[in-house]
This record gives C-alpha cells, sequence and structure tokens, in this order.
C-alpha cells in the first residue's frame, strides 16, 4: 500500500469514528504542520504560546468535525487542515496584537514615551554583559510592551518608576516604602525577569 492510499484509508476509518487511526493520521502529518505553524507565528504570538499550542486546537477541531470532511482526491485531507490551521493562525495573530495593544495602553497610561521604552531595551543589554544589541526597533518595541504585562506587580512597578520615570533611588525608595538597598536589588531581579523574557523572542538581539 502507497502512502497516499494509506492516508485515504486512515481518513475513511477516521470518519467513521476510528479514534486510532486519525491518531496515526495526525501524527504523520505533524512534523509538517508544525513547521507551517511556527512559520505562521509572529512575535507577539509567541509571547503567548508556540506551534504546539496552535496545533493542539487545530487537531481537536479536526477531531470534532472530521465526519463533515469531503474527500475530493489526493491531498484533499492535508489541505482541509491546513485551513483549519490557517484559520487559528489568524485568531491568534488577532488575540495576540489586541493584548500587545492593550498593554501598550495601560503602561504608557502612565506617561512613559517611546524614547523611554527604547532606553530600557537598551539597558537591558547593556547591563546584561553579553554582546547583544537589539534590533527591529518597531517590533521590539511591541514586544517589550508585551513582556512587562508578563512580570509581577511588584517588577513592573519597580521598571516603570526606576527605568521609565526616571525617578532615583531614593525617590523609588520613599515610594514604595523600602530601604535603597532593597530597591536595588529588586531592580536588578526585575530586570533580569524582563530580559529573560525578551531573550525567548531571539529574533530581537542580535550578537554584535
Amino acid at each position: 500500500m502507497t502512502e497516499q492510499s494509506q492516508s485515504e484509508a486512515w481518513v475513511a476509518a477516521a470518519q467513521r469514528g476510528d479514534r486510532l487511526a486519525l491518531a496515526k493520521l495526525l501524527t504523520t502529518c505533524h512534523p509538517g504542520l508544525r513547521s507551517r505553524a511556527a512559520a505562521g507565528m509572529d512575535a507577539a504570538m509567541r509571547t503567548k504560546g508556540g506551534p504546539d499550542d496552535i496545533l493542539q486546537e487545530v487537531y481537536l477541531d479536526v477531531a470534532r468535525q472530521i465526519h463533515q470532511f469531503e474527500n475530493r482526491g489526493p491531498g484533499s485531507f492535508l489541505n482541509w487542515v491546513h485551513a483549519i490551521l490557517n484559520n487559528k493562525l489568524i485568531d491568534a495573530r488577532r488575540a495576540a496584537h489586541c493584548q500587545v495593544r492593550d498593554a501598550g495602553r495601560e503602561v504608557r497610561a502612565h506617561g512613559a514615551d517611546d524614547d523611554s521604552y527604547w532606553n530600557l531595551l537598551e539597558n537591558l543589554y547593556a547591563e546584561s554583559g553579553t554582546p547583544s544589541r537589539v534590533v527591529r526597533r518597531e517590533e521590539a518595541l511591541r514586544a517589550l510592551l508585551s513582556c512587562l504585562t508578563e512580570l509581577s506587580d511588584t517588577h513592573r512597578q519597580v521598571i516603570q518608576l526606576r527605568f521609565l520615570e526616571g525617578l532615583s533611588v531614593d525617590q523609588v525608595a520613599a515610594r514604595l516604602g523600602k530601604t535603597n538597598a532593597a530597591v536595588v536589588a529588586l531592580s536588578k531581579r526585575a530586570l533580569e525577569a524582563l530580559r529573560k523574557s525578551m531573550d525567548r523572542l531571539g529574533e530581537f538581539t542580535r550578537g554584535a
């Protein structure tokens, strides 16, 4: 039996309710689908999940809707799954970018401007001792806003006060009711947490 005829047999069996046949079919398709999902995700989407998260939703839809699939010849099943995947990518992209815009409105409500965020972004790597530098400014700034929302409230607050509003250590300590030493330590931990979040988006940095 050829690979194509085997797939056709699995499709037919899956439509009759054979879950094992569906599992074999999806296992065969998975490498190509994962590559397609990864290629369709931008930076904002990857802050919320990876291609496997998208595919989990795709596979659930395939399992629910397999009885609705109409076999129109070789390749039609894969085309059908690609259509489901494309719709999931569109939904995920829309949701991720809405969250980034909301994050931008939330953080900017405190009065910092783009130059403040850019300075923070450069400081993340200047203070890390690594030879990385930030590229693709506009996309990097949007990713930074998203990463800020992932921080704890305390870390986000100290970054807002210390690095975006430009308050001194003394002023931040007075505002938060902490000692200067505690503010310095907290600032360091907050920057490290933010840098780790940004480092997961490696396309925004490159070696010097």
